[in-house]
């Protein structure tokens, strides 16, 4: 397995692969993007514990290659570059006026969809596991994308098409509060919320704290706090589900 699991005290911690053990595994099956389209690794990276990543980078465009545990698989990302560098990552496609960063899967399903019918099928982490991803996802973006590695994104405008139009029945904050609570503390969230996601429609419900009484010596379990800004409710997903979607969908997960 790329990531191994300790025990310290009886609970579980997940310890990223190193960087550069991931570079050679990588190298092997990416190794092409340097003597064929120019390119030098430009960044690697091991410190968040849901990736380990490397990043390949010419004059025009960056690829990065994660073995992410989040989703379970290797994750292969294009990126345009912007004024020779890597631009931010997207939370909200509605608030980004262009589109710079598309997973391997948004390309094949425009390209070579029966291809990512299988491709998106390879999952999992084992060295077995990996390896087979790592070909399948080198050899296709050598074959489907090799316009994008020379600085040709006009396959981008159809993706980012695609995923706008999808986003657009995704994308929204949802605040949860009380349904005793403070109006003006809600509307003072939503104006905080507005200064930075000006465009991201704002929905707000209200749930019904326990009412039942607590018996002498019992405790009574109560409703967990919903955060300002988050989509977290005993019947909706979490704020943190709907950004993973998201991030699936322009990984090329959402088809």
């Amino acid at each position: 397995m790329p990531a191994s699991l300790a025990s310290a005290n009886g609970g579980a911690t997940i310890q990223p692969m190193n960087a550069k053990d991931w570079e050679r595994r990588v190298e092997p099956h990416f190794g092409y993007l340097r003597t064929e389209f120019g390119c030098e690794v430009a960044e690697w990276s091991d410190e968040n514990w849901w990736e380990t990543s490397i990043t390949y980078q010419n004059s025009t465009t960056a690829i990065k290659v994660a073995c992410s545990e989040e989703f379970d698989r290797l994750v292969t990302d294009l990126i345009r570059l912007v004024h020779g560098a890597r631009p931010p990552t997207v939370v909200f496609v509605s608030e980004s006026p262009k589109l710079h960063k598309f997973g391997l899967g948004n390309l094949l399903m425009i390209r070579a969809p029966e291809l990512w019918s299988e491709l998106k099928e390879q999952k999992g982490q084992s060295d077995d596991a990996i390896e087979t991803q790592l070909r399948s996802q080198a050899k296709a973006l050598r074959e489907f994308g090799s316009d994008i590695l020379r600085g040709d994104f006009s396959s981008f405008v159809e993706m980012e098409a695609r995923v706008r139009a999808i986003a657009r029945d995704m994308e929204g904050i949802t605040i949860w509060s009380p349904n005793r609570g403070d109006s003006a503390a809600l509307a003072d969230t939503i104006a905080k919320i507005r200064t930075s996601y000006p465009t991201v429609p704002i929905a707000t419900g209200t749930y019904q704290r326990p009412t039942q009484p607590v018996e002498a010596g019992t405790h009574q379990p109560q409703t967990p706090p919903i955060y300002a800004g988050t989509h977290q409710s005993p019947t909706r997903r979490t704020f943190r589900d709907r950004v993973r979607s998201l991030l699936r969908l322009i990984a090329g997960e959402v088809d």
